[in-house]
């Protein structure tokens, strides 16, 4: 039996969830206007902990978005996780979290593209086929449709995140989809950290930090 914490702090939706062999047993969650991790992360575990029935001692793993995303919010997360992973001596994983935002979306054809606001009218994205087998590195772009149309030509997309894509959807062709919004659950890192973890992919913990693009 493989207990996993799973912690996601990258938006401002502060999640937490605990799953067992890749299922999810428990998940909470609350999305604000502000970031309020460091007033609910630490919190939030101890209710999954509880509400789960496990002994925190039972977990094998913690495993924590890192990133991209908030600067400050994921610096939370990563500090919870590290503190956890060094006072139970268990190992670190981690997921970005616009991998863990793909899991909220199936498509029969077409690509993915998953966002998370950076700043203004920038944002982070990567590509992802139907697969959900990534075709780009994550990178930081300017929203505008030479970009999306530039990766796409004419085929099928799905842009999904915390972006308002009502106001921007009329610089797009007609082969593109807007769902939003959208966030990246820990409830969706279930089975994601569970593959890490049987592969053995642990993270440094001493050396890791999250992703800053």
């Amino acid at each position: 039996m493989t207990l996993i914490l799973n912690l996601e702090t990258s938006t401002k939706n502060c999640s937490v969830s605990i799953a067992k062999n890749g299922i999810c047993l428990i998940s909470i969650e609350e999305h604000t206007d502000k970031h309020l991790h460091s007033e609910k992360l630490h919190t939030f575990i101890q209710y999954a902990i509880k509400i789960s029935k496990i002994n925190i001692n039972d977990l094998q793993s913690i495993c924590v978005s890192k990133g991209p995303g908030s600067y400050t919010s994921l610096r939370i997360g990563v500090s919870a996780a590290k503190g956890l992973c060094y006072a139970l001596g268990i190992p670190l994983l981690s997921l970005d979290s616009l991998t863990i935002l793909s899991q909220k979306i199936d498509v029969q054809d077409g690509f993915l593209i998953p966002m998370i606001h950076a700043k203004s009218d920038l944002f982070y994205t990567t590509l992802f086929n139907r697969h959900k087998k990534r075709l780009c590195p994550i990178s930081i772009k300017k929203f505008c449709g030479d970009f999306f149309q530039s990766i796409t030509e004419d085929k099928k997309a799905y842009l999904f995140g915390n972006i308002n894509f009502p106001k921007v959807d009329k610089l797009f062709a007609n082969n593109f989809r807007f769902i939003s919004p959208i966030y990246p659950s820990a409830m969706d890192m279930s089975s994601l950290s569970y593959m890490k973890f049987c592969n053995k992919k642990f993270n440094n913990i001493e050396q890791f930090i999250p992703c800053y693009l």
